[in-house]
């Protein structure tokens, strides 16, 4: 896939995560690197988007949510191709719940959040 074409008032949030040193470890740059997949990700509200190396051996997905109030996002349901993943935290303010229906991602308002893969 392609880098993301901004739609008029999109914001490019996702082009510059604030990774701090995540960007060092060579899965996490090649997530980020001109070869790599974007895709943007239907999450209820919440921006999503999953940056995937060339391989696509592993992944690192950020969250925004853009309203005034806490939301939440299924990772079964956003990513299911990804279920058997081990997620791990790389920044931003989460917690997490878990349910019958898999691990939810709870966001406070106006909050982003980056996560990784294993």
């Amino acid at each position: 896939m392609s880098p993301l074409t901004p739609t008029p008032g999109h914001t490019l949030w996702h082009r510059t995560p604030a990774l701090s040193d995540c960007m060092t470890l060579p899965h996490i740059a090649a997530a980020f690197a001109e070869d790599a997949s974007i895709r943007e990700l239907a999450a209820d509200g919440v921006e999503a988007v999953l940056h995937e190396p060339a391989d696509r051996s592993r992944a690192v997905l950020g969250l925004h949510n853009p309203s005034a109030t806490e939301s939440r996002v299924n990772l079964r349901t956003l990513l299911p191709e990804r279920t058997d993943c081990t997620w791990h935290f790389l920044s931003g303010s989460m917690h997490t719940s878990d349910a019958a229906d898999g691990l939810h991602i709870h966001l406070a308002a106006s909050d982003t959040v980056w996560l990784t893969t294993t």
